[in-house]
């Protein structure tokens, strides 16, 4: 069964990622869905715009770090870390570069990569309770920064990375850039469909010249490289005895456990 669920309304696809028992965490065949159901509806000229959303209490909590989760950078070198950062970083850059806008309707937790996911949505409207962070565990550095800094300036995106676990609500959202507009949660779903279809109402041609007009803006800046190097960055991150000695809590006790341990440890005991 597919982790993303594909529902069409004229010419609107909403996509949900649909593994609402793990809060949306991500792991290989999420990501692989997601990839399939992206390269589907970019050849379906029917469909002009996407709604990208989660199912249940969150938008996504980012990468699945528990025991089960699948890939573990401990468990590979750091060139192999690398590929596998710059493979997550395409799929990234597949939804930027995704020739027909793709809105972000964003609910409950967005976390880590949850967060990377949303931004990079065309259009996002966030519910107003929401909960937008970084990684409750430093265990990499250099993937939401760089991008972030984009939309919020360097100034709130070193503010949010370097305290883990730093967290902004959907008001803040809109007031630092990252959304666009915030609603009230039970407001969130239909606002966005309601845009949605006036976004589909443009000719698909108009909207992917649209789109790109304003995307290739970022990209003679320089948006996609320091995108990319955010792979280099966190595959090295992932190098220091200290988070070796992190990853190593999370798998040894479970996510939430690793957390509280983390907090109430001393800096330099790990």
């Amino acid at each position: 069964m597919s982790l993303i669920d594909v529902q069409r309304t004229g010419a609107v696809a909403r996509l949900t990622l649909n593994r609402p028992d793990k809060l949306n965490a991500f792991n290989e065949q999420m990501l692989d869905d997601l990839v399939a159901r992206l390269d589907e509806l970019e050849a379906d000229r029917e469909v002009h715009c996407l709604v990208l959303r989660g199912a249940g209490r969150a938008f996504s909590v980012g990468y699945d770090v528990s025991r089960e989760g699948g890939y573990s950078a401990a468990d590979h070198t750091v060139f192999d870390d690398w590929l596998q950062l710059r493979r997550k970083l395409d799929i990234w850059r597949k939804v930027w570069d995704f020739p027909k806008p793709i809105i972000g309707s964003v609910h409950g937790f967005c976390m880590g990569a949850g967060v990377a996911l949303a931004v990079l949505t065309d259009v996002t409207y966030v519910a107003e309770d929401a909960v937008i962070g970084w990684p409750t565990m430093p265990l990499g550095g250099g993937l939401l920064g760089p991008i972030n800094s984009w939309f919020i300036g360097p100034k709130k995106a070193k503010e949010m990375s370097f305290v883990a676990g730093s967290r902004m609500s959907g008001i803040e959202a809109v007031e630092w850039g990252w959304a666009n507009r915030a609603f009230p949660p039970g407001e969130l779903d239909d606002v966005t469909a309601r845009f949605a279809a006036q976004v589909a109402k443009t000719p698909l041609d108009l909207l992917v010249l649209k789109k790109r007009a304003v995307n290739r803006q970022f990209e003679t800046q320089g948006f996609a490289m320091s995108m990319m190097f955010g792979a280099e960055f966190d595959a090295i991150s992932h190098e220091p005895s200290a988070v070796q000695t992190l990853s190593a809590k999370v798998r040894e006790l479970g996510v939430k456990e690793a957390v509280s341990w983390f907090r109430d440890a001393e800096p330099g005991s790990y």
